[in-house]
Formats: C-alpha cells, sequence, structure tokens
C-alpha cells in the first residue's frame, strides 16, 4: 500500500482479503470489503482502474494474480519512487518494485513479481512471473531466475546463473553455479539443503 501511495499513481478504494473475520475492518485506513467474490461485486458500479495481489507466498500470489485476469480484471504494478531503473527494462503487470531497489538496464521483470527492499538487479536479468527477490539480494548481470522461486534476504547470485522454476534459495546464499527447477540450497557456497559440507 505504501508502494501505490507513494508513487501516486492510483487512489486505493478498498482490500479485500478471503479471511472471513477481517471483513468489515480497516487496514491503515482502507476497508476491507470482503472475499475475492464480494470485490466482483464492489466493482460493478464503480469505476475501477486495475488491482494488485499483495501476497507474499509465490504460488498464492500466482494464483491469486490469474483468478484476476480471468475475472477480465487488469493488474496493475507499482514501482517505489526511490527505486532506480534503467532504460529497457520491462515490467510487467501485477509486480512491485519496493523502496531502494535498483533494476539495470535491460531486464526482464515478470508478471506478479516482488523486488523487494533493496535488492538489486543487474543488466540483462530475466525475473519470471510470480518471482520474490528478498530484501537486500543482488543480481548480478544476465541472471535468469524461473517463475515462483525465492531468493532469500542477503542472497548474492554469480552473472550468468541460471536458477530454475520454484527454487528456495536460503537467506544469506551465494549462488555460484546454475540451480535444477523444485529444489531447495542454501548456504556459501549455495548447496541443497541437507547436503553435508565444509564450507557450506
Amino acid at each position: 500500500m505504501s508502494v501505490v501511495e507513494e508513487e501516486g499513481l492510483y487512489r486505493i478504494a478498498w482490500l479485500a482479503d478471503d479471511e472471513p473475520s477481517l471483513n468489515g475492518r480497516n487496514f491503515f485506513g482502507y476497508p476491507i470489503v470482503g472475499s475475492r467474490e464480494d470485490l466482483l461485486r464492489k466493482i460493478t458500479p464503480l469505476e475501477i482502474r486495475g488491482g494488485l495481489v499483495a501476497v507474499g507466498d509465490n504460488r498464492r500470489r500466482l494464483d491469486a494474480a490469474g483468478w484476476f485476469g480471468r475475472q477480465g480484471l487488469r493488474l496493475v504494478k507499482a514501482v517505489h519512487p526511490s527505486a532506480q531503473v534503467a532504460r529497457g527494462v520491462t515490467i510487467d503487470d501485477g509486480t512491485v518494485i519496493m523502496a531502494g531497489t535498483v533494476v539495470n538496464a535491460d531486464s526482464a521483470i515478470g508478471r506478479a513479481v516482488i523486488i523487494n527492499t533493496g535488492a538489486t538487479v543487474d543488466h540483462d536479468c530475466v525475473i519470471g512471473d510470480g518471482v520474490h527477490i528478498a530484501p537486500g539480494c543482488h543480481l548480478c548481470g544476465t541472471v535468469r531466475v524461473g517463475a515462483a522461486s525465492f531468493v532469500g534476504a542477503g542472497s548474492i547470485v554469480i552473472p550468468g546463473t541460471a536458477i530454475g522454476e520454484n527454487v528456495l534459495i536460503g537467506a544469506g546464499s551465494v549462488v555460484i553455479r546454475d540451480v535444477p527447477s523444485n529444489v531447495k540450497v542454501a548456504g556459501n557456497p549455495a548447496r541443497p539443503l541437507g547436503e553435508n559440507s565444509r564450507d557450506g
């Protein structure tokens, strides 16, 4: 919400949450109107320019973004004013670029992505749909991150590395080689979790 507020391109009308106990409450001054279905009924009489899925879990965020699109609704993107986004960068809908981030030239950021506080994404990176680059991460040039992967806080990924889909990289990891899809890695250098190593 703060990114949307500070960017100033959109006014937040209200919030929706599938948790029934939150219906009717206020969150930072914005009313929670109910579930997704309640949201659809609320949109009908009003002019709504779009929505943003604010869910941390990658799979749930992608699912909600897909649902949003299937209803014929438009996702918007939000880029904090303090973020540095270079020329040639493409950012797909539903993505949020948080405060203090840097995204360098000719990188492509997918749909429903989070580039979190103080992270850097260097030139010619490709970030897949539903990825979360956590606070303080540093992706060097030409890194590729597959859909729904999570790069943990403070991690470093060396140039040219390919990270598969649905990967979890533990906080503070140093990724020096490609990571296949559907695995969890951590450490310096990053290795599959559970693998014994003196320097892992």
